[in-house]
Parts: C-alpha cells; structure tokens; sequence
C-alpha cells in the first residue's frame, strides 16, 4: 500500500475515530486509508473551520482531534486553531501534506509551495516536525501522541512530502508503543529537571514532593480564610476541587476555561467572576489562596483593568513547571496532575470547614458591578437560559453578549460551556459548535456569535446542515464590530473601519438550507431557542443588539 493509506490505518490504531479537513489532490491516499479504517470524515468549508472543529472535538472527547490538511495554503489557513489549541492546551493533531522532498527548500514555486511549512507551524507550536522517509512515521506519531497526552496537553503536527505520502510501503505500519512509553519519560525528566531548577517546584513524587505537598496541607489546614482559584487545568479534578472545597469551606473561583468546574447553586461557586471586585476582593483578603492549574493570564481579568493582587500565601498547582511561579510566586508549588495530588492534599486536611465560608461566597458573587450595556445584556441572557435543555453544549465566541453571558451564566459542568479563551479570536463559534455536535451528537448544542465575527466562517453553516441533526447559532446583532467600536469611543478616538455587517443574516441561512429567524424581544428570543433547542434541525437566530 502507500504510505498515507498506511499512515491512515496507523491513526486508528490509535483510536482516531474522526478527521476533520477538506480533501485535496495531495491527501488522496490519506483518505484511501480513512475509509478503509473505517474513520469517519468531516469536511468543513475552510480549513481554520475544520481546526475549530477538531478543537471542540477535543474538549468534548478528551481524546485528540486530528485535521487532514493540504500542502502550504490549506495549513496556513488551519494556523488560528492551532494557536488556540496551543494557548488552551488542547490535544490537536495536523496531518498535513508538504512540498516534495526533492524541492523542499529550493523555493521553485511547486504548487502550494511555502519556504519553509513545519517552521510556520512551529511559530504557534513547539512540535511540528518533518517526515523525509515513511519509516519516520511510526516514531513521529508516537512523539505527537505523547505531547498531546502527557504532561500538559500541546498540539502537534507532523508534515509529510506528497512524494513519501505516494510512495510504496510493505503494509500497514505497527504503532510504537515503546517509543511512545520513552517519549513520556522523556518529557517527565524534562518537567523533573526544570522542577529541580526552581527552588519552589517540586514534583508530586519522591521526597521533596511529598514535604511539598506536607507544607501545603499544613497551610491549608492552618487557613482561617482560604479560598480556590482553579483553570483549565483543574477541569478533569472537578470531584477533588469540590471535595478539598468542601473539606476547606473555601469559595472557588474559576476562569473561563473551568466554567462549570462546581454546580450552579453551589455554596462554595463564585464562578468566573475574577475580574470583578467581589471576587478580587475574597481573593486579596484570603490567608491562603490555592491555585489549581491556572496561569493567571491577563486574558482572565481582561477589559477590566483590574490585576488579581494576593496578600496570603500563595500555592500553586500545575502540571507545567514553568506555571509554577510566574507571573507570582509561590509559597509552595506542587507540580504534578490536578486529580492526583489534590487527592494527596484532601488526605492531609483534618480540620472543620471555615464556617464564613458560603458567606464569603455570597458576598463576591454580589460585588460584580455590571455596566449599563452589560445590564442591558441580562435580560437576554435571561432568556438564554429558561431555554436551554438542561444537557446543552455552548459555545461562545468573542461578542459582546458572550462576554457578559461568560460571567452571568453558569453552566451545569465544564463541557458544557466552551470559548476561545486562550487566544481571543473571533469566528470559532460556529465550527467549534459544529465538533461538538460530532463528538457528542445527542446533545443539543447553542453557538453564540455576533454578526461581525460570525462572518468570518459562516460558510461552516453549510457544514452543520449537512451533518443533519440540531445545531442552533445565535447572532447577537450590533451592526458592526461593537466591542471594538467601543474601544475607539473609550479612547476618544473617531470610528474607523466598525460600522460592518451583513444585510440580512437570517436570510444568509436560509440559503444555506438552514432555518432563519429574527427575534426583538427577549421574550421572543427565549420562545426561538426553546423551539430550536428541540428541533433536528439547522437554526440561526438573529437577535436585534442595538
């Protein structure tokens, strides 16, 4: 067989059970083995919509989602994704065709020639590597499983010369699970010996990391006003965070990416409120504050201008060494996976919960402040809600109703609430909202998007019409760009370039055999989504923002 029909096969021995991409003439034979292995194909309308896609895919799965891209412009255009899987620390893995290995370099002008594909990879990720023969593949794919799985999660690519993907090869190859096993302890001795640099970061294991671990249940048990702000990191510790919580009586906060990480109702849920001041104030106010895999990213408190500022004593949990004191410091740092070592600290506390506990709680989740266009969003967010069927995916992009529902709303659990967090692009909605409905296809899925950055892959609604199931798009409609608008008005400044849009949304669906309605009202809004929410089928909602 050929070696991408090979490589194809080798993928599903993985367990690859989905590929997003478009086909081209150059991928011919990674498709030959897609069908053979029985993987199921998706194709999006542009490639940035089939890296979105995989993304989702991802979140919702937990395994890796895998693009099959095309030579030069067909990666280049998946670039945005990849940025976000790498900023999320998504699993995300790019196939991709490139030049042929007899021209690579040489700058001839082949078609779809770039000077150099895996370094323009390796500007949003660290792996991106080179095939020159098949028999690198096995290893290849190894290296890439073992960066998306182990450690902290970070995307991969690996590109492979159409003429290797063409060439023959004597069966199908056999996965190297040894290698995969090396390149994991690989990067353990990595993370080990960064760990050993910083006096601080200590790992989990041996000696040093269990007096780390003693020193902050020592502190933990000695807190009189402890408090929780967890990240994307502490997403697959959602019971541990709730227990050590609970055991602690400290109110949790979260950041966009563990949204949902305790219930709506919660005693202890402030919620994703960082960049108000309740919660900065709880925070600053705290004697102990335990950080569970967070990097304390601007992007939290973003718009705001407000830093998270600590007074107590400060411990860090992270899976990634180079998290563990920066931008702030630590009393103590533990390196390590959230489940495993926050299990190791609950056995360490032996003391009664801070009774102030739920009322510091209550008091953060009260000092928020909205402004007036905020204020103005609420009733519509209230309608959002009193729609939703209780299992519904959201998928939120950057719009100004996305970013009040982010803090206003409470999702039931992490996979029920997703964003471009890290990264901050606009038009991941939709495709996004598109991998989720195929990673979970009995679940209802919204996407929340405004009128500006929903352009940007609306294309993908051709897609989700295709897929034949409910997917319902919410267009909240400013009539332009309104966030950055307001950023020019913020800065004194005269409009420029913001006033644009599309006529007619709704009948922009229409056309691509989606279902397409205006609402003015929330009411109208909420009576929209409760319909579309529960029907197979396609609907975009354009809701009047102005």
């Amino acid at each position: 067989m050929r070696t991408g029909h090979a490589l194809a096969l080798l993928l599903r021995e993985y367990g690859v059970e989905s590929v997003f991409g478009i086909p081209g003439v150059h991928t011919i034979e990674l498709y030959r083995g897609f069908a053979e292995a029985g993987i199921s194909t998706h194709p999006a309308r542009h490639e940035q919509g089939a890296g979105f896609m995989a993304d989702a895919y991802a979140r919702q799965t937990g395994k890796p989602g895998v693009c099959a891209l095309v030579t030069g412009p067909g990666v280049l255009n998946a670039l945005t994704p990849l940025a976000q899987a790498w900023h999320d620390s998504i699993p995300l893995l790019y196939i991709t065709a490139t030049t042929r290995s007899d021209l690579l370099g040489r700058e001839r002008g082949p078609l779809h020639d770039i000077r150099d594909q895996v370094a323009a990879v390796a500007g949003v990720t660290e792996h991106s590597w080179l095939a020159r023969t098949a028999q690198e593949l096995p290893e290849l794919v190894a290296r890439a499983w073992a960066a998306m799985t182990t450690g902290r999660p970070r995307p991969a690519h690996i590109a492979v010369p159409i003429d290797v993907l063409t060439a023959e090869v004597d069966g199908p190859f056999t996965p190297f699970s040894k290698i995969a096993d090396t390149a994991a302890a690989a990067t353990a001795a990595v993370a080990a010996t960064a760990a050993a640099t910083t006096a601080a970061a200590t790992g989990p294991h041996g000696e040093a990391g269990r007096a780390a671990i003693a020193a902050a249940g020592a502190l933990l048990c000695q807190a009189s006003t402890p408090a929780i702000i967890a990240g994307g990191g502490a997403r697959k510790a959602r019971a541990e965070v709730r227990a050590i919580a609970e055991r602690l009586g400290a109110p949790v906060v979260t950041t966009g990416n563990a949204s949902g990480l305790l219930p709506p109702g919660h005693p202890l849920a402030v919620g994703t409120l960082l960049p108000f001041a309740g919660a900065q104030d709880l925070l600053r106010e705290a004697d102990v504050v335990l950080a569970v895999g967070t990097e304390f990213s601007e992007t939290d408190v973003l718009y705001t201008g407000r830093e998270v500022e600590l007074e107590g004593s400060l411990i860090r949990l992270d899976i990634d060494p180079a998290n563990l004191n920066a931008p702030m410091p630590a009393k103590v740092a533990l390196e390590g996976d959230a489940r495993a070592v926050l299990a190791g600290l609950i056995a360490l506390i032996d003391r009664e919960p801070a009774a102030d506990g739920p009322a510091r709680t209550v008091a953060a989740r009260a000092a928020v402040g909205w402004t007036g266009q905020s204020l103005g969003h609420l009733p519509w967010l209230d309608a959002v809600a009193a729609a939703l069927p209780e299992d519904t995916a959201v998928v939120l992009d950057s719009t100004q109703l996305a970013y009040t529902a982010h803090h206003y709303l409470s999702p039931a659990e992490p996979t029920a609430w997703t964003a471009t967090y890290g990264l901050g692009t606009l038009g991941a909605a939709l495709p996004m909202a598109v991998g989720a409905a195929i990673a979970e296809p009995e679940r209802p899925v919204l996407a929340i998007a405004g009128d500006g950055g929903s352009l940007f892959t609306l294309t993908e609604l051709a897609t989700a019409v295709d897929l034949g199931r409910q997917l319902t798009l919410l267009i909240w409609d400013n009539r332009g760009y309104g966030e950055i608008r307001d950023s020019f008005d913020r800065a004194s400044a005269t409009r420029v370039d913001t006033e644009v849009t599309a006529f007619d949304h709704a009948l922009i669906a229409r056309g691509f055999g989606a279902r397409g309605l205006h609402v003015a009202t929330p009411e109208a809004l909420r009576e929209a989504l409760h319909e579309a929410l529960r029907t197979n089928a396609v609907t975009v909602v354009v809701a009047a923002g102005f």
